[in-house]
């Protein structure tokens, strides 16, 4: 991040929590629906590029709202 802040490109991590998603070849069903959907992650990422130019959040934690049940 401190490398690319003078060519006004800025980095962020997303450290997301439980991710209803087929990695480690993980099989999505109905089970999953209490974890954060990939398109939550997407949707994150759009409200990241739409933020004031000023502003740089440099971490985002996120974790499902509800817990397993």
């Amino acid at each position: 991040m401190i490398d690319l802040r003078k060519y006004n490109i800025k980095v962020s991590t997303i450290m997301p929590g439980s991710v209803a998603t087929n990695f480690n070849d993980h099989e999505v069903t109905e089970k999953d629906a209490w974890k954060i959907q990939p398109e939550d992650i997407g949707h994150l990422v759009l409200d990241l590029l739409k933020m004031n130019p000023r502003t740089l959040p440099s971490k985002i934690e996120v974790r499902p709202s509800k817990p397993n049940s």
